[in-house]
């Protein structure tokens, strides 16, 4: 008997979410579909029935990453001032592989090695959640009346992406926590640098 459609769209999110989370674990090459597959309870031979290549699982599942990251930080600074809701995104971002949560990490600073190998269908995905990344940051840079909160948001994630990507290679808890340090000290002096409205000048007549 066939599956119904409601079926297979649940079949297909469980593919999803698993895959992504093994993706973000233990990399994209290590991660054969066999093994997204197994992981589910299902069949190798199904997955043709939801994917037409790994390219294709990749990238869809890369988007499913970016949308639970943008939803948890969303929820994490919802109705907060400015300053505080920009202060929990960069200790949150910076401090994901310490929430337990595989599914919070983000594919930017998780799997940039493999990325720049990638697809274009993948790397329209990727392009896609790091817009979205700036995004979400530049809306409190702009309540704050910053001049070019697209370029500081920018900025920042540049500054958050590559911190988390040596965060994964350090090897001692003490140089990890340098790390972080580093970077929010630097987001800090970035913010602290930038200037805001109120410092155009407006030319005399």
């Amino acid at each position: 008997m066939r599956k119904s459609n409601a079926e297979a769209a649940e079949t297909r999110k469980r593919i999803l979410e698993t895959a992504s989370g093994l993706f973000l674990s233990n990399g994209i090459t290590a991660t054969a579909i066999s093994d997204v597959m197994s992981a589910c309870g299902l069949t190798q031979g199904g997955f043709y029935r939801h994917f037409t290549s790994k390219e294709h699982l990749v990238a869809d599942a890369s988007a499913v990453a970016f949308d639970y990251l943008q939803g948890r930080l969303d929820e994490l600074t919802s109705g907060k001032p400015p300053r505080e809701a920009l202060r929990l995104i960069v200790h949150a971002y910076l401090r994901q592989h310490q929430a337990g949560d595989g599914r919070l990490l983000c594919p930017l600073a998780n799997l940039s090695t493999e990325l720049g190998h990638a697809d274009q269908q993948v790397k329209e995905v990727i392009t896609a959640g790091y817009s979205r990344l700036v995004k979400l940051i530049a809306a409190p840079l702009m309540r704050l009346d910053y001049q070019d909160y697209i370029g500081l948001a920018e900025a920042i994630v540049s500054i958050l992406v590559g911190a988390v990507s040596l965060l994964r290679m350090a090897d001692d808890e003490a140089l990890a926590d340098s790390i972080t340090a580093n970077a929010e000290n630097t987001v800090q002096l970035l913010l602290q640098g930038a200037p805001t409205q109120a410092d155009l000048v407006l030319p005399r007549h």
